[in-house]
């Protein structure tokens, strides 16, 4: 029995604003946090506000975006290889700028050599080797990376041909 298999893939943008529900809001007063979700902000149990917090959560390196993005792909091994093998088809066959925003979004998060982030660790050069082997064409990215058998990106993109 064979059945048809379809993938919706779209995009969210979400943003959250902190509305004011009356005048008092708009003043600087001070208010205490119990909890905090922002990593790195302790609290300890007094009533003064900590002078060295400014209030700003931490943005996500791309590091920390590709550790989300390989957990998503699959189990530990698989999904850093088909983490791996998008940036290397991706530096193999550009996404030409036709396409919108879309395209220029993955682009960009497919092209590590665009961030000026210092590395995490010595494991995260693996990135910019996978997108300098693609560019080189050295071999191609399916046999560099045989532990992903599918493309994420053949599920949104297409490769064409271009003439003259």
């Amino acid at each position: 029995m064979e059945v048809d298999v379809s993938t919706i893939i779209g995009y969210v943008m979400k943003f959250n604003y902190a509305l004011p529900y009356n005048a008092s809001y708009l003043t600087d007063s001070y208010v205490r946090y119990d909890r905090s979700i922002s990593p790195g902000v302790e609290v300890d149990g007094d009533d003064e506000p900590n002078p060295d917090y400014q209030g700003v959560a931490r943005a996500l390196t791309r590091w920390e975006i590709y550790e989300i993005l390989e957990s998503a792909l699959g189990d530990s091994r698989s999904g850093k290889a088909c983490l791996l093998r998008a940036i290397c088809e991706a530096s193999a066959s550009p996404f030409d700028g036709v396409h919108g925003l879309a395209s220029q979004l993955v682009h960009l998060l497919l092209t590590p050599s665009t961030t000026s982030e210092a590395f995490r660790t010595d494991f995260d050069r693996v990135y910019h080797a996978a997108e300098i082997m693609g560019r080189r064409g050295i071999d191609s990215c399916d046999t560099i990376f045989p532990e992903c058998e599918e493309s994420p990106l053949d599920y949104f993109t297409e490769v064409h041909e271009r003439f003259g």
